[in-house]
């Protein structure tokens, strides 16, 4: 269930979101994965803004894989696996193919990091 609408959570979520977008745009991977972390923590307060969390995932668990954090990585590709997975199950698709190809990237990239 979502939650109330709360203007300032959307402005946290519209601030950390830009911030977001400038991290990865500078490839600056410890702030990927900090300002990661906080979009994922104000998901759990801020439901209604309806936050794809398995994108995040996806995008913390590549930045520890630049910086040789393996372990979270491989952490966060699951989180952001099962998030599509589950994503998958509850939720409308505009085409019965969507996430598919994410879903196959992401197995690949777990079975590769649990051989090393």
């Amino acid at each position: 269930m979502k939650s109330k609408w709360d203007d300032s959570l959307f402005n946290a979520w519209l601030k950390l979101r830009e911030a977001f977008r400038n991290a990865k745009k500078d490839k600056n991977y410890n702030n990927i994965i900090q300002i990661g972390l906080d979009i994922l923590k104000l998901d759990k307060t801020a439901k209604f803004i309806g936050i794809m969390t398995p994108l995040f995932n996806k995008d913390i668990a590549n930045s520890y894989l630049k910086i040789n954090d393996n372990e979270n990585a491989l952490k966060y590709y699951k989180l952001s696996l099962n998030g599509f997975i589950e994503y998958r199950k509850n939720n409308t698709l505009n085409k019965p193919t969507d996430w598919l190809k994410d879903i196959e990237i992401l197995e690949k990239k777990i079975n590769k990091l649990k051989t090393l």
